[in-house]
């Protein structure tokens, strides 16, 4: 038969049991958060970049001023991409202004590198001076003496295909389907005489 000693309980026993008890799902609930706090990091990756006035990338023709177009995020797989407009506008002509939409305007015998994409040139415009964009795949820039102009014109041994420009405006959103990094232009090939640019923010896996 157990004593009356048998059935008491040891409190000082109870209350250590209590706290490695506490202890152990503290530590359970710490990792985890650690966890979700780092998969929200990787998931949300974002940065803020300036496109300048000039960036054109030596799309379009004729062109003058060489300037490359911005990188603006690397990824290492596939997933989805947002490009969203922030603030500032392009000067560009004389003394004439557009945000990331761009402005209507007779180009005359000019190409601007969206039309070039297209395959075709001269005429009116709807997007002169607009946030245009390319994803590169990670193959194409890391080719030796990759650089983010136009790949067309004998101006550097890896360049940018025009055919894969795209119009952004105000913002879109992109599917990649592996690593490869997002470049950021004007659409405008006269750009010697451009000034201002566009914060544009970017998120991606």
């Amino acid at each position: 038969m157990a004593s009356e000693e048998d059935n008491l309980k040891n409190p000082t026993i109870d209350f250590l049991d209590s706290i490695r008890s506490l202890a152990k799902a503290t530590a359970s609930l710490l990792a985890l958060f650690t966890l979700l706090v780092a998969v929200s990091i990787v998931a949300d990756a974002q940065v803020t970049v300036f496109v300048p006035g000039k960036a054109s990338g030596d799309f379009g023709n004729p062109v003058v001023t060489l300037v490359p177009f911005v990188p603006a995020l690397t990824v290492t797989g596939p997933g989805t991409i947002q490009i969203t407009y922030v603030s500032g506008m392009v000067q560009f002509g004389i003394g004439l202004i557009t945000g990331p939409n761009g402005a209507p305007w007779d180009n005359g015998p000019l190409q601007t590198p969206l039309q070039e994409a297209r395959g075709v040139a001269h005429g009116h415009v709807n997007n002169l001076a607009a946030l245009i964009g390319v994803f590169v795949p990670k193959s194409r820039v890391d080719a030796p003496g990759f650089q983010a102009i136009d790949g067309t014109k004998n101006l550097t041994p890896a360049g940018i295909v025009p055919s894969t420009l795209f119009f952004i405006g105000t913002s879109k959103t992109i599917n990649v389907h592996g690593p490869g990094t997002l470049f950021l232009g004007i659409n405008d090939e006269g750009v010697e005489d451009n000034g201002g640019g566009f914060m544009v923010q970017v998120t991606g896996p």
